[in-house]
This record gives structure tokens, C-alpha cells and sequence, in this order.
């Protein structure tokens, strides 16, 4: 197989019998607002996980005041986002199955004929980045004149067909691979998530007598553990509050990142703070952080320890510290034990919800602690210090799994979009 330079730098060489022309050259581009039809169809919407059916009163993310600026979709044709291209990990391009109504901010292109090889072609321009590097500059847009310009590939169609049903066996195989994988992630994560809350609240010995919690979610305790209210172990305090020219530089700053992401905290922000609010605002040994705030339940009330002082620290305003004040709880203990299920529980059980989920220091006030003797608490670290382990190394290789396959399609997709490869 001969090949020539095709002259675009995201294509490379391409066969000698290929031909790039402006995408204008294959495809049309029209906009048709549905207008007062809007009953007659059904709402889709552009993901990564390609073009989805979205109910109308479905009220995640920007919502419009009505649906009659929409445009109409039809079957097998593309869909592009070509907005907002700062950000390198939204959805860009889609290959609709569907006819239905889509946000007037998308370019739709047409020609069924071409629409499978092509939506392969511009996954590709997506994978490299390559629409983020065309809207460079002060540009974080792209029109569909600009779309209509981008150099494309003209191939034979027979050529193109089999690349298109060679690409979409490959790539259902790798999709099936990936979910299945992703499947048997969240299974770990769950019974990770099961062996903490079952550890913190029954034991290690199951022949140990037991009592009613006064929890009934929680049910039986062992015999011997304390149960107390969060308000009777020590303080909370709500985190430091600066305008933005503070941020970037000066002394460690926990974020609400830091938290969220780490079961042991971190201070990865910087802050300029003075020694008043580093005492007011400290980051000791024994801390418990929590999420305060966020569009969603789910996101409140997740915690973060500190194992160690952080010298010259603050913490942020959407989040809260709790500060014991006795010394019944291991650090390492609390680690598990804010991070267990009864804990998430008791938070989405009484959040408030208004604009925003909030978690107040009235309600972690009111949560319920289950204590053992600091002999338990260290066995139990032990056990699940070595069981996590476990549990998180299968983890990390099942995402090693995805990001391998994840990379081979990307490469599959490229080569043979390109014509590197041919289908035999």
C-alpha cells in the first residue's frame, strides 16, 4: 500500500488513491427549529457515552425556559458541541440513532451516506484534541463555517463501509470490555464501602453480646462500645472565607478538593493567611474535615482526616472541621469510620436541600459516633488498613485495564480512519 502526506498534521499519511477535501464537500449543514412541534419528538442531548435520550422535565445541568428554540435531529446524523473548547473532556461529536430535538447550540451535519465513516473521522479530530487547538486563541468556539472548512477524507465508499462495520465490531467489543470493567469496579467500591460500616459498627468478633444502637438503621452494637453524639467529642468550625486576589500564593490551603478526593487530607492550594487565621483555622493532627456544600446530597458530608499537623494551614469555607476534644477516637479510626455508610445515612437522611445541598454544624452536631476501646479501634485499623489494601490494588489494576483499552481504541480508530491500516 502506498502512501502520500496528506498535508494536515492530525492525519499524517494517508493511501494515494484518498483525496482530502473541506468537510463542506461532504456534508450539508442546516438548522430547522422545531417550533411550536415540540410534542412530536423526543429530547436528546450530546454525552460521552454518544447521543441519549433525555426526558423534557428533566432538570440536571442549564435548563431553557422552553423547548421551541431547539433544533430538529434526524437518524444517522451527526451532532458537534463545539463550545466551551477550554475544556478538553466534554463531549464534542455524536452519531445520532435517534430523530428528536437537540439544544440550538449544536452543529448538525448531514449525508447518511457518509455519516458512520465520518463520525469515526471526527472522534478521532476529539481524541487528539484537535477542535481545542483549532478554537485557540481568544476563540473558545467554533462556528459550522468553520466546521464546513475542516479538511476531511474522501475514500471510496465501499472502502468506507468496511471500515465503518470494521470499527464498529472493534469498537462494541472494547465498549463491552470497558463497561464490564467499570461494572466490577463499583462492585469493589460497594463492598469496600460494606466492610468499613460493617467493621465500625459490629466488630471483629462475632461472638461478642451486643445491644440496641438507637439507631435504626444501625441496629446492634457490641456491649462494650460507647455511642455518642458528634456534639460531645469536640468542635466544629466552618473554614476561612477570602476573596480570590488571596488564592495562589503564601501558606498551605486545604480546598474542598482535598477533601472530597482524599480520605487523608492534603493541603495541595496556597493562601495568604495571617497567623491570626492560621490558628483560627489549623489543620492538627486528629481533624476531621467535611464537605459542607454542593449541588447534590451525594457530595456533603464526605470527610477527610489529618494523620499529621499541617504547618501554617487554613481550610475553606465549604467545609467544616470537627476538632476532638477528648481523646477517645484514633485519628487512624476516624479515617474509616466518617467514611461509613451509617455516617452518609444520617446526612442525606436530614440534608437540606434548597438551591444547594448544605450540611450545618447542628446536624453533624447530631450524628451518632459508635466508639470501642482504643485496643479495638487499633485492631480494626489493622484489619481494614490490610483488607482495603487488597481491595484498592484490584482497584487501580482493573483502571490500568480501561486506560489500556481506552488507548488502544483511540489508536484503532486513528489508524484505520487514516488509512495506516486497511480492513482485509
Amino acid at each position: 500500500m502506498k502512501m502520500k502526506d496528506s498535508g494536515v498534521e492530525w492525519i499524517g499519511e494517508i493511501p494515494e488513491g484518498w483525496e482530502v477535501v473541506a468537510t463542506k464537500r461532504k456534508f450539508k449543514n442546516s438548522k430547522e427549529i422545531v417550533g411550536n412541534r415540540v410534542s412530536e419528538y423526543e429530547r436528546l442531548s450530546l454525552t460521552l457515552n454518544g447521543v441519549l435520550k433525555r426526558q423534557i422535565d428533566d432538570d440536571k445541568g442549564l435548563q431553557p425556559e422552553n423547548f421551541s428554540t431547539y433544533q430538529v435531529i434526524y437518524k444517522d446524523e451527526l451532532v458537534f458541541k463545539l463550545i466551551d473548547l477550554e475544556n478538553v473532556k466534554t463531549s464534542r461529536v455524536g452519531y445520532s440513532p435517534y430523530t428528536g430535538i437537540i439544544s440550538p447550540v449544536y452543529i448538525r451535519l448531514s449525508n447518511k451516506n457518509e455519516s458512520r465513516f465520518g463520525y469515526y473521522y471526527f472522534i478521532n479530530m476529539w481524541h487528539q484534541e484537535v477542535f481545542n487547538y483549532l478554537g485557540s486563541g481568544v476563540r473558545s468556539n467554533l462556528n459550522a463555517n468553520d466546521l464546513l472548512n475542516i479538511p476531511y477524507l474522501s475514500i471510496p465508499q465501499k472502502e468506507q463501509q468496511k471500515i465503518a462495520d470494521f470499527l464498529d465490531s472493534k469498537i462494541a467489543l472494547i465498549d463491552q470490555i470497558i463497561a464490564d470493567t467499570k461494572r466490577s469496579i463499583e462492585e469493589l467500591k460497594s463492598y469496600k464501602q460494606s466492610l468499613i460500616t460493617e467493621t465500625v459498627t459490629k466488630g471483629l468478633d462475632p461472638n461478642v453480646p451486643m445491644k440496641d444502637s438507637g439507631v435504626e438503621w444501625i441496629g446492634k452494637i457490641p456491649e462494650g462500645w460507647e455511642n455518642m453524639p458528634l456534639r460531645y467529642l469536640g468542635q466544629l468550625q466552618n473554614g476561612i472565607s477570602k476573596g480570590g486576589d488571596f488564592f495562589g500564593s503564601g501558606y498551605p490551603f486545604v480546598n474542598y478538593g482535598d477533601v472530597y478526593k482524599n480520605d487523608i487530607v492534603e493541603a495541595s492550594g496556597l493562601i495568604q493567611s495571617t497567623a491570626t487565621e492560621q490558628e483560627n483555622y489549623s489543620v492538627k493532627r486528629g481533624d476531621v474535615f467535611f464537605t459542607r456544600t454542593s449541588e447534590t446530597i451525594d457530595e456533603v458530608g464526605i470527610s477527610s482526616v489529618a494523620l499529621e499537623d499541617i504547618g501554617n494551614a487554613t481550610f475553606a469555607g465549604f467545609l467544616i472541621r470537627f476538632r476532638p476534644s477528648t481523646n477517645k477516637l484514633l485519628p487512624e479510626y476516624s479515617k474509616y469510620y466518617f467514611t461509613s455508610f451509617n455516617v452518609r445515612q444520617h446526612f442525606t437522611g436530614m440534608m437540606n436541600m434548597v438551591i444547594r445541598a448544605s450540611l450545618g454544624q447542628e446536624l453533624l452536631k447530631s450524628l451518632p459516633v459508635f466508639i470501642p476501646t482504643k485496643t479495638e479501634q487499633k485492631r480494626i485499623v489493622n484489619f481494614l488498613d490490610e483488607k482495603l489494601k487488597n481491595i484498592q490494588e484490584q482497584i487501580q489494576y482493573k483502571i490500568n485495564i480501561i486506560s489500556e483499552y481506552e488507548s488502544y481504541k483511540k489508536s484503532l480508530i486513528y489508524e484505520y480512519v487514516t488509512g495506516k491500516k486497511q480492513v482485509k
